[in-house]
């Protein structure tokens, strides 16, 4: 009863909780937080710090860090009042990091185009994601496939130069792309040096959830890469699950 309440409280604070599956970690992984670590249980949660200030982003690192059912804490920096501060964003980084202790962090900017907060240039994009990892505070830095291609190379290497994973994503919030697409898209992030494939994509029927546990399952065939896949919303809540047994790493 206790351990319900106490995620509930998490939930209330720093909604919404994201649950995600992790089944095997990948070999030759860049980074000091081992993805055989993190991958101890099935079913890892990954709790949004959706802050706007410096003291909300605080209090809520506070409130992950003492709950044992959060596993990873993910730092939404474009929902800051001060996203385009970098000296401050690195500064509260740091002190976010040393508040969740051993729990990793995903330094993630979710810019409008892909149902971010922040409008960024390409060029500013990388020159933002540069500078972070001048002073890394992140385990793992999540990197929008579709920016300029040349930036996400140069940001991938220099990740992995100063050992940060690297989180590829995409997210599609109007509708479900194909199999194929779905599948194109996952191995294009893989091409491109990721260290973990990730899609999210908005369901319309049943089908659509199908649709991204299959191609989940194809790239699991054709990629030795950690998967993170989900379809969104109420309808796709069973895919946080299922892709596991689908071929889903993470």
């Amino acid at each position: 009863m206790m351990k319900m309440k106490t995620l509930a409280a998490l939930t209330l604070l720093i909604s919404p909780l994201f649950t995600v599956q992790m089944v095997q970690a990948q070999e030759n992984v860049h980074s000091p937080v081992q993805l055989a670590e993190l991958a101890k249980s099935p079913v890892k949660t990954i709790v949004p710090i959706t802050a706007k200030t410096k003291e909300q982003a605080i209090a809520q690192a506070k409130v992950i860090a003492a709950n044992q059912d959060a596993d990873l804490a993910e730092f939404r920096i474009d929902l800051l009042d001060f996203a385009a501060d970098t000296k401050q964003v690195i500064a509260l980084g740091h002190e976010l990091k040393k508040v969740l202790g051993n729990k990793p962090v995903i330094a993630t900017i979710r810019t409008h185009n892909e149902g971010g907060q922040l409008t960024i240039s390409d060029a500013d994009y990388g020159k933002t994601y540069q500078a972070y990892l001048k002073q890394p505070f992140m385990d793992m830095l999540d990197i929008e496939m579709f920016r300029d291609q040349q930036v996400v190379k140069n940001t991938v290497q220099l990740a992995h130069d100063k050992k940060v994973l690297v989180v590829m994503s995409n997210h599609d919030f109007k509708k479900t792309p194909s199999k194929d697409e779905i599948v194109k898209r996952l191995l294009k992030q893989d091409e491109l040096g990721a260290d973990i494939l990730k899609i999210a994509v908005m369901p319309q029927n049943k089908q659509d959830v199908f649709t991204l546990m299959n191609a989940t399952l194809k790239v699991s065939q054709l990629s030795n890469k950690p998967l993170l896949t989900m379809s969104m919303g109420k309808l796709g809540t069973i895919s946080r699950i299922a892709t596991a047994n689908m071929g889903g790493e993470f």
